[in-house]
């Protein structure tokens, strides 16, 4: 089994040749986050370094659209070629590489940037720890066996439901709040404020959720302060905040630049997340949307740094495939998959930056088969890159959450994680005496042994039937799906 001793032998291999970047890794190491395995890594450090210079080359020419006007001001400052009518703008390759290079010597003076989104992975050792997130804009309701808008009602419930699972470690808006109890719809104004309060009131477990303006982030970064106690303890662990999003293929707009520097500005995480679609926003190869969704995180980077020298833009992504088969974008089809591993890679080994993976979307509509597989895929994938941190809940692209499917995706992170845990060999697993003991032919079911060790040595599944066939109707019964619904 390999053990942290080796993982840590192997570290000083997969440094990159790029200045600074040694210190970068050396933080990550210090936080005690695996590497990539060896065997999911994609790249070799030539190809990193043309998929790094094919992104330059992109910001270069044709560069960015960015709406932010105060983003376009600090870029032509520092240099950039800004082209007001278009709102474009060309990022000479210098004052991007200068971006990389602060943000590597901050982390080399100990700063630790927090990834705070809810349907993303970061880097995270350790059990399960889920998230409840995704500001979901339907409920699979289960006795109704349909989507629809979510209530006020279900907001608490599942709030309720993430506090009570101790594999939750962040509750978040897993729903948007739209409608009150009797119908009435949110003031859009007041929403995400709402949501805020209610997942405050509900859960110890505070996590990411949306902000659209300066005026909101103000209520929400006071509903952070209550909930953490204070101001320095709400910086140091925030809450009711989360990243932003680019336009694929290169835009950024008005408003999720503006929040993304309010953000920075006030000291809080500020994460750009492109959702890059290979076959429509980005070209047909997963190259191209890797160097592509690089350029657009670089690029937000470098124009939030330029207006607020003291950002830390932390970067993710949520790829997908465009189905030419069907015309539906796919976000667990094993290409998407590989895209958001490949830029991980990128900057992890490139660059020494943690960067989020999209964990949480897949295609499947409703829990079922298709659900848990792809979850299943999608997680041992994060799990095998350093990531324990896994979105649960999400169906339907993420446009839908689902109780069930959250109790779903826990048991599949559970079994990856104890499958990951290898075998430890050493005089107590061995067992020799005991074997010698019982000799040819032996049992060891009545052994004191075994009631010792039954719980440790064996994981015991809370929803997968275990139990011996009882005739096909009965085993139905036991179906994984009926059984969480029952215990969600």
């Amino acid at each position: 089994m390999v053990n942290a001793e080796r993982i840590s032998q192997l570290q000083p291999q997969r440094l990159t040749s790029v200045p600074r970047a040694a210190a970068a890794h050396e933080y990550l190491r210090k936080v005690d986050m695996r590497r990539i395995d060896d065997s999911l890594r994609l790249f070799s450090s030539d190809e990193l370094d043309r998929l790094h210079h094919a992104s330059l080359q992109i910001l270069a020419d044709p560069g960015m659209r960015i709406m932010a006007p105060s983003l376009l001001t600090a870029l032509e400052r520092r240099g950039a070629k800004v082209d007001w009518a278009r709102e474009a703008v060309r990022f000479p390759a210098p004052l991007v590489e200068e971006t990389i290079a602060g943000m590597q010597d901050d982390l080399r003076r100990g700063r630790k940037p927090i990834l705070l989104n809810g349907v993303v992975s970061s880097q995270s050792t350790g059990p399960v720890q889920a998230k409840f997130g995704g500001a979901c804009i339907e409920v699979f309701d289960w006795a109704g066996q349909q989507l629809r808008p979510p209530t006020r009602q279900d907001l608490i419930n599942m709030v309720r439901l993430g506090e009570a699972l101790p594999e939750v470690a962040t509750v978040g808006n897993p729903v948007v709040y739209l409608t009150e109890d009797d119908g009435r719809p949110v003031d859009p104004r007041l929403q995400r404020v709402k949501t805020a309060a209610l997942i405050a009131r509900y859960t110890r477990k505070a996590g990411a959720t949306e902000v659209w303006n300066a005026q909101e982030l103000d209520f929400l970064m006071e509903l952070g302060e209550i909930v953490r106690g204070s101001r320095a303890a709400y910086l140091t662990n925030p809450c009711f905040v989360t990243a932003k999003e680019t336009i694929s293929p290169l835009i950024l707009d008005d408003k999720a630049g503006e929040v993304l520097l309010l953000l920075a500005q006030r000291g809080l995480p500020t994460t750009i997340i492109p959702m890059p679609l290979t076959g429509g926003s980005c070209p047909m190869t997963l190259a191209a949307n890797v160097a592509l969704c690089n350029a657009e995180v670089l690029g937000v980077a470098t124009a939030v740094r330029a207006a607020c020298e003291t950002a830390w833009v932390a970067g993710g992504v949520i790829s997908g495939v465009l189905d030419m088969s069907s015309g539906a974008a796919s976000f667990a089809a094993p290409e998407a998959i590989l895209q958001d591993l490949g830029i991980a890679e990128l900057h992890e080994r490139r660059y020494g930056f943690d960067f989020a993976i999209g964990t949480g979307y897949t295609d499947a509509k409703y829990p079922g088969t298709q659900s848990v597989m792809e979850k299943l895929a999608k997680y041992w994938a994060t799990y095998r890159s350093g990531r324990v941190n896994y979105p649960v809940g999400l169906v339907n692209g993420g446009k839908a959450f689902s109780p069930e499917q959250a109790l779903l995706d826990l048991e599949a992170a559970q079994w990856i994680h104890q499958f990951g845990k290898g075998i430890d060999v050493n005089e107590d697993t061995l067992c020799l005496d005991l074997i010698r003991q019982q000799g040819i032919g032996g049992s060891f079911l009545g052994e004191e042994h075994t009631v010792l060790n039954m719980r440790s040595a064996v994981w015991y599944p809370a929803l997968m039937d275990r139990t011996l066939s009882a005739g096909l109707d009965k085993d139905r019964e036991r179906d994984m799906i009926a059984r969480a619904h029952e215990r969600s």
